[in-house]
Formats: structure tokens, C-alpha cells, sequence
């Protein structure tokens, strides 16, 4: 056996996928507010929260950590998301954990894809982001970035939720 053998070269991983720094805009601490209408999850009623996003080590991940308060009633509630890009399917992909109860994969996930300067992502409700001229997620004019969410009706039927407009409040980390 040659010292060669013995010793193989360990290859460096793969660099991250391209497609992630689609999401890019989202670095930093930003607070949101929206609005939602009367859905299935609760009345009408303003939402608000802070959220950070950052890259995990390595690059191949990106990690929101998120607080939402509902000022309809609701309890507020925190967790964090894993957003990540599956080349094979073309699909980016969330999981998300929060304190709302246990894990559940048909309730903690989203599949993203980009159509016509637009990333949605569908999983148990649906949110969108608009995308700028180089595909990147949009920041308006104001420095803000905006998101539409959907829920599903009783007949299964994605209906208008929720706006949101997120506000820097601390840049990229």
C-alpha cells in the first residue's frame, strides 16, 4: 500500500448553489408589518414581527429566526427557518421550528420555485416574493421588501391572507 493509499485527498465540497443568492436581499434584522383578512386562521388583524437572516456556515443554508406577534389576540409566537436550494428538483426548499408544537414535515415545509420574476413558495399557506432585474428577491425604492401570503379556503382554494412589507433595521450579518 503506497502512503497515497492510505492517505486519500479529501475533496472540498461543492461551492453553495447560485440559485440561493436569490435570497440575498433578505440579509440582516428587519422588522414587518401586515395586514390579514378574515381566513381560516383567525380574524383580520395586524401582524408584526422581527426577523434575522443570516448564512449558515458554509454558505448552503440560509437561517431566519423569527418572533411574530398577531394584535388580533393571538399568542406570540418565535422559531426559525432553513431555507435551502435542491438542485435536482430546481426547487428551493424551507423547514421551519417553532413553538407551536412538534414538527410535522406536511406542516413545517415549503417548496419554492421561480415563474415569471417571482419566487413562491407553497406549503401550508403560500407566500411570494416579486424579483428584480438580476433575479434576486426586490427591494423597493424605500429600501423595503414585500411579500403576499395566501391561505387555502374550506374548498382548498388559495385566497388572499396577508400583505407584508419588511424594514431594515439591521444590515447583512
Amino acid at each position: 500500500m503506497t502512503n497515497q493509499e492510505s492517505n486519500p485527498v479529501q475533496q472540498p465540497p461543492p461551492a453553495p448553489d447560485p440559485e440561493l443568492q436569490r435570497l440575498s436581499p433578505l440579509l440582516g434584522t428587519w422588522g414587518s408589518v401586515g395586514q390579514s383578512v378574515d381566513s381560516l386562521a383567525g380574524p383580520a388583524g395586524k401582524v408584526t414581527a422581527t426577523e434575522t437572516f443570516e448564512w449558515l456556515t458554509g454558505g448552503y443554508f440560509l437561517v431566519s429566526h423569527y418572533q411574530i406577534v398577531w394584535q388580533d389576540g393571538g399568542a406570540p409566537h418565535s422559531g426559525v427557518m432553513y431555507w435551502g436550494y435542491d438542485a435536482a428538483a430546481g426547487k428551493f426548499r424551507t423547514h421551519f421550528f417553532n413553538d407551536q408544537g412538534p414538527y410535522a414535515e406536511a406542516g413545517s415545509t415549503y417548496e419554492g420555485v421561480v415563474t415569471d420574476n417571482q419566487l413562491t413558495f407553497t406549503g401550508p399557506a403560500r407566500f411570494q416574493f416579486e424579483l428584480d432585474s438580476t433575479g434576486k428577491i426586490m427591494v423597493n425604492p424605500d429600501g423595503t421588501i414585500s411579500a403576499v401570503w395566501w391561505l387555502r379556503d374550506l374548498e382548498g382554494v388559495w385566497k388572499f391572507w396577508r400583505d407584508v412589507t419588511y424594514t431594515r433595521i439591521k444590515e447583512d450579518i
